[in-house]
């Protein structure tokens, strides 16, 4: 039976990302269609998903399901990955050149899945297109280059990227100029965001998120993407003795559900403050496969992860 991938959500958060974007692109290619390649399945993406089925002699369903994706994509499945990188950055909500202040306590987060001063994840990024892009740096920061490497740059001290930070985070955490624009204008090089998407499938889906997929037996998607919002949000199941307390919980015979809602217990319990609403809310919606987070209701179904789906890869 068909499965339904992607499709057009019409009460809830939009599904949008890279493979919505890579969709849209080949049904330019492959249709008379011209539509806006943004990342996001609107109407206009449905109306053309619906040409492409009717000129393909596919079921129209303006959806894409699995025999759609692979007429479109010439391939089996969109990566498992991809599909988990597309959910964890639309709970984020910086995508690739939003930046914000210190509201958090981790000084500046910016980028597809929230990079941190604190944990230096910004400063090593910052040092990579310094190598790798260097031209990209000074477009987008012009003569405040030199001061930004010394405040946030890789050699930059843990106390220096946290003062940096306080000092240009402003009302309502918005980042000050030129900062704001700065990172901005970075994020939108394809460059740049090359090198986002391949830290965070280095640091946190190979690191951290399969290690601790394979630590827990875990294989379906909805498993993987909360092993990967965790390493994302939470720093992985390793941390605060999770791993452990998850282990002393689960037991053979739990339902996925079950086994997603204990671990999202597990990481709830382990978390103190002000943040603990935020951290269930988004366990939560990803173990039943729906919910809202940061007020956006999602359908998990329809962002291509669904109960009980084991994906073809998880490399």
């Amino acid at each position: 039976m068909p499965r339904d991938l992607f499709k057009r959500s019409t009460d809830g958060q939009g599904v949008g990302g890279s493979i919505i974007t890579d969709i849209q692109a080949s049904l330019n290619a492959l249709t008379a269609f011209d539509i806006k390649v943004d990342g996001s399945f609107g109407r206009l993406t449905e109306q053309a998903v619906t040409g492409f089925q009717t000129a393909r002699g596919l079921p129209v369903t303006g959806t894409v399901s699995d025999t759609t994706w692979a007429a479109l994509m010439h391939s089996i499945e969109p990566p498992i990955f991809e599909r988990c990188l597309q959910v964890v950055a639309s709970f984020e909500g910086t995508q690739f050149s939003l930046i914000e202040g210190n509201f958090d306590g981790a000084g500046l987060t910016w980028g597809i899945i929230g990079f941190t001063a604190a944990n230096g994840e910004i400063s090593s990024l910052l040092g990579e297109i310094q190598v790798k892009f260097p031209d990209l740096l000074n477009q987008a920061f012009g003569h405040d280059t030199a001061e930004l490497l010394e405040k946030l740059g890789p050699n930059a001290s843990a106390e220096t990227r946290m003062d940096f930070a306080n000092s240009v985070s402003g009302p309502q955490f918005r980042v000050a100029e030129p900062w704001r624009s700065g990172f901005d204008s970075l994020g939108k090089q394809r460059e740049v965001q090359r090198l986002q998407v391949e830290r965070a499938r280095a640091k946190y889906w190979t690191a951290i998120a399969l290690r601790d997929a394979g630590d827990l037996g875990l294989t379906e998607e909805l498993d993987l993407l909360l092993m990967f919002d965790i390493a994302v949000q939470d720093g992985g199941m390793q941390s605060k003795g999770r791993l452990a307390s998850a282990r002393e919980r689960l037991n053979p015979r739990m339902s996925g559900l079950d086994r997603r809602s204990t671990i999202a217990q597990v990481v709830v319990d382990s978390i103190d403050g002000s943040f603990k609403d935020d951290v269930r809310q988004r366990k939560m919606c990803i173990a039943n496969g729906r919910g809202t987070v940061h007020r956006g209701n999602y359908d998990l179904a329809g962002w291509g992860l669904a109960d009980g789906f084991v994906p073809t890869s998880i490399g």
